[in-house]
């Protein structure tokens, strides 16, 4: 397991590599939805620091302070080595590859949308008012167990 620091340093890594730069709230809810897929798909959390439920959706409070120095604005890739060598296992990395290339274009709003509908683990815990409400890990898993299988479930129907 690893910190969020890395994990999000990776995950500047992979969007470089696609042209593309992050906003602070981009990568927190990138950062985010890999935890939940490593959950479910590794049986493993990728990071070992605290989500919570915030007003706009999952925070990882770690990152947040890490970059909100940057505010509304991108994180500058002139901070990002995309050629420095990559600090993960084989599977994180792969897994971190895929939700980059497909959640990176999205904007924050849109990622913030995603991960605080109704249903979700964030929907489940907010309340309003109380700051520093944890998103228990076994919510998240669940949450994105269930996602993948009605991927799963709409894949196999289409092919058939």
């Amino acid at each position: 397991m690893y910190s969020v620091l890395t994990i999000a340093d990776e995950i500047l890594k992979h969007a470089k590599r696609l042209d593309r730069t992050l906003t602070p709230m981009q990568l927190n809810k990138i950062a985010y939805i890999s935890q939940g897929l490593s959950l479910a798909m590794l049986q493993r959390p990728m990071f070992s620091d605290r989500i919570e439920a915030w007003k706009y959706g999952p925070v990882i409070p770690t990152l947040y302070q890490a970059t909100k120095k940057y505010g509304r604005a991108e994180i500058p890739a002139n901070l990002i080595d995309k050629d420095s060598p990559d600090a993960l296992d084989n599977d994180t990395q792969a897994l971190l590859k895929e939700v980059v290339e497909k959640y990176s274009h999205l904007t924050g709003i849109q990622l913030s949308s995603l991960t605080h509908c109704i249903g979700t683990p964030w929907y489940q815990v907010y309340e309003p008012d109380v700051m520093g409400k944890e998103i228990p890990t076994h919510i998240i898993r669940e949450h994105y167990l269930k996602e993948l299988d009605e991927y799963r479930q709409r894949i196999s129907a289409t092919s058939n």
